[in-house]
């Protein structure tokens, strides 16, 4: 059975010595720098997703993902960025990428996050919707009116957890930053993101661990409670959940990628 395709278009005006799509040879990725090609690549390989890589994303370089994701509306696209903000993160939303993704990443989480991707599109309606030439709905929730004014009301609750994600964040705090009670928030939480706000704490809390495993010397019980864990076990147990393998393969994996 052939291995799936990936289109890696890069848009980094200063290309660094970090290769990103260099660490997903086992997905045959296949590099692009000439935006005006893309179309036909699309058209003729069928590629399961596209990779948008931008260091400093310009109106130039963003307006191609816009027309893939008009033209293409099947295609799952992935953005990877180094330069973020929210008026950014905003507007990933609206075209309905797959991830954003801030960079940099270690070479094992950004494999990570791109293989639950091939994970999420074999069990969604990809193939129906390809067949049926119709657009996929990327996330529960996101392409429903009023869906990016959600977003905008719940970002005090997303800024609090970046701050806070290391201590016990109560969802009565981060609904009254909201303006919005709990029950409301809750619901307004999982028809935004597509999942509650427990679960995005816990992703996010095992992005930030991801990132510290991949600091030379780093320590997975440090890790652990940097990011808000006080039982080990449940750390790891939670961590190979979201990741396919423990922390200590994680930082086996992340120590041998820096050799």
């Amino acid at each position: 059975m052939p291995r799936p395709a990936l289109v890696w278009v890069d848009f980094r005006v200063n290309p660094s010595l970090h290769d990103n799509c260099a660490q997903l040879r086992a997905y045959r990725p296949i590099l692009m720098k000439k935006p005006c090609e893309l179309a036909v690549v699309v058209a003729s390989v069928r590629p399961v997703v596209v990779c948008f890589e931008y260091d400093e994303p310009g109106p130039e370089h963003l307006e191609p993902l816009q027309r893939l994701r008009v033209e293409r509306p099947d295609v799952p696209v992935i953005m990877l960025t180094v330069k973020h903000s929210e008026e950014l993160a905003v507007w990933a939303l609206r075209m309905r990428v797959w991830d954003y993704i801030v960079l940099p990443l270690p070479g094992p989480e950004l494999a990570a996050r791109i293989g639950a991707l091939f994970s999420a599109i074999s069990k969604s309606a990809v193939p129906a919707a390809r067949a049926r030439n119709e657009a996929i709905p990327l996330v529960p929730g996101r392409n429903k009116p009023g869906t990016l004014e959600g977003h905008k009301k719940l970002l005090p609750a997303i800024s609090y957890v970046e701050e806070n994600y290391s201590e016990k964040v109560a969802l009565g705090v981060v609904a009254r930053l909201c303006g919005l009670g709990r029950f409301q928030f809750s619901r307004c939480f999982k028809r935004v993101h597509g999942k509650t706000f427990r679960e995005f704490l816990i992703g996010h809390r095992i992005e930030k661990a991801t990132q510290m495993l991949g600091v030379p010397g780093a320590s997975i019980t440090d890790v652990a409670f940097a990011v808000g864990f006080n039982d080990l076990s449940h750390f790891a147990d939670t961590f190979r959940r979201h990741v396919g393998m423990c922390p200590s393969e994680y930082l086996y994996e992340a120590r041998i990628a820096r050799r």
